[in-house]
């Protein structure tokens, strides 16, 4: 084999043995009780005690009268929703409430696993539960696998 070749799967053999599993870091909420409804959010895979501003994404809830284009979201729902917190280590939401803002409804989430929601149809609460979606991301080293055989080969075909 060629030095480069050689070279190369010294450095390739190096970055397998610090590359990692990307952990997953996209969830499902699902909403029980006098109402029902879903919701997901997705963090930056690093946060233990996630919020808007430090590794909380994204956030989307519908629940009982807000869903579509009325459904909880961190992108126009106001300064409430930087209250929402997700706890890695719970598995769990609190916050202080949040504001609807296509209808003034307000959402609470509670750290024991319940919700409540006020709205002009009417008191709704229940539990929820979180679950993340998807598998793991393969790291990055097996990417360079392909590249890596494909070396060798040309190599022994040389040859």
């Amino acid at each position: 084999m060629s030095r480069s070749i050689v070279r190369f799967l010294l450095l390739m053999a190096v970055f397998v043995l610090f590359s990692a599993v990307a952990r997953a870091d996209s969830f499902q909420i699902t909403f029980t009780g006098n109402t029902s409804g879903t919701g997901q959010f997705t963090t930056d895979g690093v946060c233990t005690m996630c919020s808007p501003t430090a590794g909380l994404l994204t956030w989307v809830a519908a629940v009982g009268p807000d869903t579509g284009p009325n459904a909880f979201d961190i992108v126009d729902d106001g300064p409430a929703i930087v209250t929402i917190t997700y706890n890695r280590l719970t598995n769990s939401f609190s916050s202080i409430g949040t504001f609807n803002s296509e209808n003034h409804d307000f959402l609470i989430l509670f750290p024991g696993l319940n919700w409540s929601l006020s709205s002009l149809q009417g008191d709704f609460s229940g539990t929820y539960t979180v679950t993340p979606v998807g598998v793991p991301e393969p790291p990055t080293s097996a990417l360079l696998l392909v590249p890596a055989i494909a070396l060798i080969g040309l190599s022994i075909r040389r040859r």
